[in-house]
């Protein structure tokens, strides 16, 4: 009996002895965990303080219009906008400041109440200016202005890569500004046109009868090729509306339809045809430093993609040359001038649409191109104008690139 109680003895003495020891070796365990939880949070805030630009370099990368809301926060310090933040990382753009500023005089000169002037390189995809109207600052990134006939930009590389030859008359109805579908195919007064003619002098019953022939996926597709309905890198694309019946379907090829586009995009497509069909990423960071040292730089062309060939492209710069030659934006005043420069070649393709539009008023586009040598740049301009202006959406490409070439911005001295 007194074996036994002994033996109970010993084992409550070792179970307790056991307890002891497992409490402080679980204590152990949780203060050693939470010291190298600690340890990493620690590590963890002071690599973001070491590295406190790298939130800023993150969204740069990703993100055009975060590039761009910083971008309206920069000044001018030596030469360069410059935004600088709290922790004292500078973010510098590439727009030049000299170009900006001047064109920003020309707005206010002219007293375009409603407008917007985007300037973009090519091969590189580095905005040079993006100039919006002194009371809607952020016109360069709206897109949801009518795309009007500059659409048929689209129509075109569209038609050019299905083999409809561009030479080649097609059998069309009504004036060149006809609006109505019903027209365009049913009336009585038939008029042969080719690409040529009909780009130059924007014909919509010529695009609506390529529509027809094309159809809706082909049309919609090389839509989607140039950036319309994309949604990434927070980029200003335009939209297109799925045309709801086959008069639909040439309307939206004539650029009639419900299509909607932001500046930038217009130049960004007409940078594209610029560079033989390659789409160049756009951007406005060039570097970012902080205490003196580069740490980020937008070094070389990022691709976005290949949308059409070559020959394509071709065809289509020397239709936009016909536009400013002898076309719609031919006798504009500003247009003049610049033919007189026979070192400049400058093409381009006019919209004007007069419904649809928020604010109400008559929507005017010019989008192309201009290149002086071995110098080209890319733009867009676009105004909204009632009864009363002082200068078009179409001449305020022209007047900006007179501007550009006062300020020897791109181009070569004469």
């Amino acid at each position: 009996m007194k074996n036994k109680q002994s033996a109970y003895g010993i084992c409550a003495v070792v179970i307790t002895v056991l307890i002891i020891l497992s409490a402080f070796v679980f204590d152990s365990s949780a203060r050693i965990g939470e010291a190298q939880s600690a340890n990493y949070s620690l590590s963890v805030i002071e690599e973001k303080e070491k590295m406190p630009y790298m939130y800023l370099v993150n969204k740069i990368e990703k993100d055009f219009l975060f590039q761009f809301f910083l971008f309206k926060k920069a000044n001018v310090k030596n030469g360069k906008y410059i935004y600088t933040d709290a922790n004292g990382t500078e973010v510098v753009f590439t727009v030049n400041p000299e170009v900006q500023k001047q064109i920003e005089r020309e707005f206010k000169r002219y007293r375009l109440e409603y407008g917007a002037f985007v300037a973009i390189e090519p091969s590189t995809g580095k905005v040079v200016t993006a100039v919006s109207s002194v009371d809607y600052p952020d016109l360069t990134i709206k897109n949801t202005f009518v795309a009007a006939s500059t659409f048929k930009i689209i129509t075109a590389a569209a038609a050019l890569e299905n083999s409809i030859n561009p030479n080649k008359n097609l059998v069309t109805r009504g004036h060149d500004d006809s609006c109505s579908p019903t027209v365009w195919f049913n009336s009585k007064y038939i008029i042969y046109r080719n690409m040529f003619h009909s780009f130059a002098y924007s014909s919509n019953p010529y695009f609506g009868v390529v529509g027809k022939l094309l159809g809706e996926k082909k049309l919609l597709d090389f839509a989607s090729i140039f950036g319309f309905n994309r949604n990434d890198y927070n980029f200003p694309w335009g939209t297109v509306r799925k045309p709801l019946d086959d008069f639909d379907l040439a309307l939206t090829a004539a650029g009639l339809g419900e299509t909607r586009v932001s500046p930038f995009h217009e130049a960004l497509i007409s940078a594209t045809i610029e560079n033989g069909g390659v789409m160049i990423l756009p951007f406005l960071v060039e570097e970012v430093r902080y205490k003196g040292n580069t740490v980020y730089e937008h070094k070389s062309p990022v691709v976005l993609r290949k949308t059409i060939n070559k020959k394509t492209a071709d065809t289509i710069k020397r239709m936009m040359l016909g536009t400013v030659r002898f076309g719609t934006a031919s006798g504009k005043k500003f247009f003049k001038k610049i033919r007189r420069r026979s070192s400049l070649k400058m093409g381009g393709k006019t919209g004007t649409l007069s419904q649809l539009n928020f604010p109400e008023g008559r929507c005017e586009w010019f989008t192309g191109f201009v290149e002086d040598g071995d110098k080209k740049i890319a733009i867009a301009s676009v105004a909204v104008n009632d009864a009363r202006y002082y200068i078009t959406g179409y001449d305020l490409s022209a007047l900006a690139v007179l501007t550009m070439l006062k300020s020897d911005y791109l181009f070569a001295k004469r």
